[in-house]
């Protein structure tokens, strides 16, 4: 009777435990793979809330900024009791501007500078009807420049445009990648198929 070599005695002993092991295993890395693919997804959805909330932020500064156009137009247009009813409502309006500038600064970086100038622009525009000499005779003020005002506006909005747009190419190349990284593995799948075709 031919003596079978030690090697192939150990390889017989060991290739059912390994063949019996590798189903395990396979399906605990895809196990982890799911979990990182979830990890990911609930990642990429708070970051997408936040750059809807940075956005918001940014908006509702422009909008602001516009119906304080307006408001100032309307007041310089105005005399008597209407011009001192819509003095008050032009210091508010400025208020309005810093107070959204603040909240911009501190929530988008890369336009702080852009919103501060904005409201430093309004507070300017609205220093002249809220100085009450101006309106001591009921007569209409100057016609108001808003060549600052608008400079600073349209500075603002590029601004806001590069942050948020560059946050949500960020957000999309995370997407791409972890894609990449945590999708399914056909290489894995194939090494693991021809590791059990030899141990079968």
């Amino acid at each position: 009777m031919a003596e079978v070599p030690l090697s192939l005695a150990v390889i017989g002993i060991i290739s059912p435990v390994v063949a019996g092991l590798l189903p395990l295993t396979f399906g605990w890395i895809r196990e982890a793979a799911r979990e990182k693919r979830a990890a990911a997804e609930r990642l990429r959805a708070e970051q997408s809330q936040l750059a809807r909330k940075k956005r918001r932020q940014c908006v509702k500064l422009l909008r602001v900024a516009r119906d304080f156009r307006v408001l100032v137009e309307n007041t310089y247009d105005s005399s008597g009791p209407e011009l001192d009813a819509h003095a008050e409502q032009v210091r508010q309006s400025a208020a309005d501007i810093a107070n959204q500038a603040d909240d911009v600064e501190f929530m988008v970086p890369g336009t702080e500078t852009e919103a501060l100038s904005l409201a430093t622009a309004a507070r300017l525009l609205a220093a002249p009807v809220a100085d009450k000499k101006n309106r001591a005779l009921g007569a209409p003020l100057l016609s108001p420049d808003f060549t600052e005002f608008d400079r600073c506006l349209a500075g603002f909005k590029q601004a806001a445009r590069a942050a948020v747009g560059d946050q949500a190419a960020v957000i999309a190349g995370h997407a791409g990648s972890d894609a990449d990284r945590l999708g399914d593995r056909p290489e894995l799948e194939s090494a693991v198929g021809g590791v059990q075709e030899r141990l079968g």
